[in-house]
């Protein structure tokens, strides 16, 4: 019974955890539109290209970070990836999410 507890807080845990991600997101979704602007260098530097997803090589050639760095922000949870297939892609949005809070 505890173990079934326990990863039922673990759940809840991580759905936390990704619910204040998008509360984030759009809360400066809001601050850009009642601005109505966005500051061109914060949107070049955000702006990786106009890809819809990247592989792992594409990632870590594109961030600068090392497979291994990526993995492990995979299994910390501070980066999500999506299945095609049997490839593992990270999403170009998902990917500026995360360079955005690290810078």
């Amino acid at each position: 019974m505890n173990n079934a507890f326990e990863g039922m807080a673990a759940l809840v845990d991580d759905f936390d955890r990704r619910l204040k991600r998008i509360e984030d997101d759009v809360a400066h979704i809001l601050e850009l539109l009642q601005h109505n602007r966005v500051n061109p260098p914060e949107a070049d530097a955000l702006r990786l290209n106009k890809k819809l997803a990247y592989t792992l090589r594409e990632a870590t050639e594109t961030t600068g970070l090392s497979r291994a760095k990526i993995y492990r922000l995979f299994k910390e949870g501070q980066l999500r990836r999506s299945k095609a297939g049997g490839r593992t892609l990270i999403l170009a949005a998902e990917l500026e999410r995360y360079l955005r809070e690290v810078t």
